[in-house]
């Protein structure tokens, strides 16, 4: 099954048209390699998807935001990776 998006997302295709998909839509295989943003995409904890040390700062607070996860006073990595993961300990 292909990955679902939680978030909408505009996408420019090879020939720079602009393309905006959003939950339930099926994203091309093409366009879905152009979103780099691991936060738009569904979780799935058994996968590669999750936050981790790879993870941009801006990634990981779009992830955060998406989530619902208030990140306080965290503004580096280390931190915000363990509020993301304190928070999903709680749920």
């Amino acid at each position: 099954m292909a990955r679902q998006l939680i978030a909408h997302v505009h996408v420019y295709d090879g020939d720079g048209r602009a393309h905006v998909f959003g939950p339930g839509d099926n994203v091309p295989d093409e366009l879905a390699k152009r979103i780099t943003n691991p936060a738009v995409w569904e979780s799935n904890r058994d996968s590669d998807d999750d936050p981790s040390e790879s993870w941009t700062v801006a990634d990981l607070k779009a992830y955060a935001e998406l989530h619902d996860i208030d990140l306080g006073e965290a503004t580096k990595k280390a931190d915000i990776l363990a509020v993301i993961a304190q928070a999903d300990d709680r749920s």
